[in-house]
């Protein structure tokens, strides 16, 4: 199973305006190209049920993912029923940037469930979700770079 690990810096912002804007799931069509509609299900403090359709290299794909978020500013998510038969990973909030910085990263790990042509779709699917990653990272950094601009952060 090809795993896909992306990371970029936020700058030096505040880390509950990161945090906001990466729990803030039904935002991303908003500001992410590719992502077409998120439904949340159900929220509580813990955990999130949610529905995602998004576009993967010009292909809709849609599922419904568990998100449960950890008090070290992780969000670990995991398909429970969709278009992959594998669909896990987490997004991270790291305080390790080289100037300081704040940084988020996305890590995936996914199946496209048709062993027979594991050879030949994996890499194009991880290319694929690789440029989808950065997408939505940079996503989220021009929110909260808007965010702060706006006079917004806390």
């Amino acid at each position: 199973m090809p795993d896909v690990n992306s990371l970029l810096s936020m700058g030096r912002v505040d880390r509950h305006l990161v945090w906001e804007a990466l729990c803030d799931f039904e935002r991303y069509p908003q500001f992410m190209q590719d992502v077409l509609e998120v439904v949340v299900e159900r929220r509580c403090a813990q955990e999130i049920i949610s529905h995602w359709r998004v576009l993967l290299n010009g292909s809709e794909l849609s599922w419904t993912e568990r998100d449960v978020l950890t008090d070290d500013h992780r969000i670990v998510f995991e398909q429970t029923d969709g278009d992959l038969e594998i669909w896990t990973g987490q997004w991270q909030l790291l305080d390790d940037g080289p100037d300081g910085s704040l940084r988020v990263e996305l890590n995936v790990t996914f199946d496209l469930g048709i062993p027979s042509l594991a050879d030949v779709l994996h890499p194009i699917g991880e290319r694929a979700i690789r440029a989808n990653s950065k997408q939505m990272l940079e996503g989220i950094r021009s929110r909260v770079l808007a965010a702060v601009a706006a006079g917004d952060a806390t």
